[in-house]
């Protein structure tokens, strides 16, 4: 089924530790807050890949690149999950917009469910929307809702998949450039709630440690790393789920 953190499938985790991005401007990850696109003026790229409890059919990658300027942010993001016998793609196209203390981001979809040679692939538009407040120079909230008018896709005849509906709201405060602390919660309307809580911290120069813990249905632990090297950088992101397993993930990103 689709949706964030442990139940997520095709729909990729936040870079940031504890799968949190509705507030963090300083980065962006596809199909999260679109509002979080307003970076200095460049170009930026990445892929990621991400594995769950280490088995082979519980893949998801993404890929996204991403131009910012004065006027509009632009975004595409392509993430894909799946195997031979079923797999979830989705595309998306997000426009976002700073007005100062105030950013506003719209994020176009397209859901593709491969479900077998019988049924074929099935696909609908999804949308998403957010926007993000300076309520102080180092104070940001943000707001999100993935699939707003709760649409489903349907199948065959009466059968539908649900397609999560996500309402996310954060808080993200910034100490100095080289701490942040932030906070989630979400609710998926056809699923779950989901609060999140996470610290990051630039420990020298290059190098950033990162430790959270989020609760959906149980508790889960979440710590990973970062190098930085001028404009690469590199994070691995690991969860601990006491039921299920570890989740490991990697991304690769580049700003020129």
């Amino acid at each position: 089924r689709l949706g964030y953190s442990q139940v997520s499938n095709v729909l990729p985790t936040a870079i940031n530790v504890a799968n949190i991005q509705t507030a963090r401007t300083d980065s962006w990850t596809s199909f999260h807050n679109p509002a979080t696109l307003v970076q200095e003026d460049c170009w930026q790229m990445s892929t990621q890949y991400e594995n769950k409890y280490f088995l082979p059919s519980l893949n998801t990658a993404l890929l996204q690149v991403a131009y910012s300027n004065r006027y509009v942010n632009v975004g595409i993001g392509y993430s894909f999950f799946g195997y031979s016998k079923y797999q979830e793609m989705i595309a998306g196209i997000t426009l976002a917009r700073s007005f100062g203390r105030f950013s506003i981001g719209l994020q176009a979809n397209y859901l593709t469910i491969y479900c077998g040679d019988d049924l074929g692939y099935k696909g609908t538009f999804i949308p998403q929307v957010g926007a993000t407040v300076n309520i102080l120079p180092s104070l940001t909230i943000g707001l999100h809702a993935f699939n707003p008018f709760i649409q489903q896709l349907r199948i065959e005849g009466e059968i539908q998949r649900e397609v999560p509906a996500i309402y996310s709201i954060g808080l993200d405060y910034c100490w100095q450039d080289v701490l942040h602390w932030s906070v989630q919660a979400d609710y998926d309307v056809n699923n779950t709630y989901r609060i999140a809580t996470g610290l990051e911290w630039q420990v020298v120069e290059r190098f950033i440690v990162k430790v959270g813990v989020y609760y959906q249905q149980q508790f889960v632990g979440c710590m990973g790393v970062a190098l930085t090297w001028d404009k690469l950088r590199l994070d691995a992101n690991f969860d601990l789920h006491p039921l299920l397993g570890v989740t490991c993930q990697g991304r690769i990103g580049l700003k020129i």
